[in-house]
């Protein structure tokens, strides 16, 4: 049989077959007169029993192992005993490996089925699906969207969906739909994202104390309903200095610092005082993709706008 007519019984291609002659699984046969190769009958039944191997998902590169243990067989019991035990080991292998696959393809099942049942997109994690859904019933633009789910992909990557950090952010978008406040933190963030680059410093102060007063009730309603920490003495300590300079963040964000523990905040320190507090390096990666998103998306007027909001809020929760 020439290559052609070994790849058609075998139900492989003449690719295939070459591919197999450069891993060493199948060997190269003799070449007739004319220069072809000339497969014969052994040939095909170990080209079907390399398909078979491979068809339980051995990794042919352990399927060229399995065969070359066949050659070196040489009758002994114990020799046979051993290369049984070498086939069972790699088939136990292999079966927990399949065990494995079947586990995670069941929890993304489980996943699809939670975002089919919630309309959820699939491009976000579920635990921040339904924010953004809420964002669109109420009118947000394409934009306030992809701003929205670009941070908290960031947020997802660093904090597992278990994390503290993450119920603290999920809590705090429930509590947006609790009380009714959608549509105005769809307006707020709208009004920043359209605040052109030379807006006035007015301009920014008067946006900044809209989205204060509507983000201050929001924050204590999470200390009172879900334990907080957002105490005067907490702020204090994160804050470093009476001015508050914090760089630009969501501010949604704050109800994660009060979540963290003093050592592990988000928030890069930009005080001499915050030398002494360690800081994770995955936090301060966050902070750095952040800031650069916010660099990215944000132009200046919206930058001086997120900072006034952010040592808003902070000065207000002092206040108590």
């Amino acid at each position: 049989m020439r290559s052609k007519e070994l790849a058609d019984f075998a139900g492989v291609t003449v690719r295939t077959l070459r591919h197999y002659h450069q891993l060493g699984l199948l060997p190269e046969p003799p070449r007739s007169a004319n220069g072809y190769r000339a497969y014969g009958a052994v040939d095909l039944a170990r080209v079907l029993r390399i398909k078979r191997l491979a068809s339980l998902g051995i990794p042919l590169q352990q399927v060229a192992e399995m065969l070359a243990e066949d050659q070196v067989f040489t009758g002994a019991e114990s020799a046979c005993e051993a290369q049984v035990r070498t086939k069972d080991e790699t088939l136990a292998d292999l079966d927990r490996e399949l065990a494995a696959q079947i586990e995670r393809l069941q929890q993304q099942r489980c996943i699809i089925a939670e975002l089919r049942e919630r309309a959820i997109d699939p491009d976000v994690p579920p635990v921040f699906g339904e924010h953004l859904a809420r964002l669109r019933g109420a009118g947000a633009s394409s934009g306030l969207v992809d701003y929205e789910r670009s941070g908290l992909l960031l947020v997802d990557r660093f904090f597992d969906e278990s994390s503290d950090e993450t119920e603290a952010v999920s809590q705090f978008f429930e509590l947006v739909g609790e009380t009714g406040s959608v549509e105005a933190y769809v307006e707020f963030n709208e009004r920043m994202l359209n605040l052109s680059p030379d807006a006035s410093e007015e301009d920014c102060r008067r946006l900044a104390e809209d989205f204060v007063s509507f983000m201050v009730p929001i924050l204590k309603l999470g200390c009172e309903k879900h334990g907080w920490d957002l105490s005067a003495e907490k702020i204090e300590k994160l804050s470093c200095s009476p001015d508050f300079p914090y760089p630009s963040r969501n501010p949604e964000m704050a109800c994660v610092e009060g979540k963290r523990s003093e050592s592990e905040s988000m928030l890069p320190k930009t005080c001499a005082a915050a030398d002494d507090l360690p800081v994770p390096e995955e936090a301060q990666a966050l902070d750095l993709l952040l800031d650069l998103y916010d660099e990215e998306t944000l132009n200046d007027a919206q930058c001086r706008m997120n900072n006034l909001v952010i040592r808003g809020i902070l000065s207000e929760l002092v206040k108590g």
